[in-house]
């Protein structure tokens, strides 16, 4: 494997209405939740942050059924990275993405003064959920 050091890695969190975005430091060690995007530019605003942050890839939660299967989100999902990758010319992997929106959640509840931000910015949540899915990613790839 070729590693593109000093170049970032974005992850995304892919819903119907919004995209939730991460992008790691160059180093590949922190992931930092940037704004979320509606869903009907994501496309242009993807490919201009990969652009200008030069990003090397970019990994997309998938939205596997409890039971591990691949639903009717999953096949969007699955609809959507094929256009990103055609788009963008970009490596795209996909991470199982069950349970990082509870963990993002989570630690949003634990943020002092983002408790109450939750409820009137649904985005912060797809993005805290972008940046777990990377940083468990981030923190696997580091341990190779």
């Amino acid at each position: 494997m070729i590693r593109h050091l000093n170049q970032p890695i974005i992850a995304l969190d892919v819903g119907d209405k919004r995209i939730g975005v991460a992008i790691s430091d160059p180093t590949r060690t922190l992931a930092t939740p940037r704004s979320a995007i509606p869903r009907q530019r994501a496309e242009s605003q993807i490919l201009k942050l990969s652009h200008d942050e030069n990003a090397s890839l970019i990994i997309v939660g998938m939205p596997f059924l409890a039971s591990g299967c691949i639903g009717t989100q999953a096949d969007k999902t699955q609809q959507f990275i094929a256009h990103l990758t055609e788009i963008t010319g970009l490596k795209i992997e996909t991470v199982d993405e069950r349970l990082s929106t509870v963990e993002a959640r989570k630690r949003l509840h634990e943020s002092p003064g983002r408790k109450n931000r939750i409820k009137k910015d649904k985005g912060l949540v797809d993005s805290a959920s972008a940046a777990v899915l990377l940083q468990t990613y981030l923190d696997q790839i580091g341990t190779r």
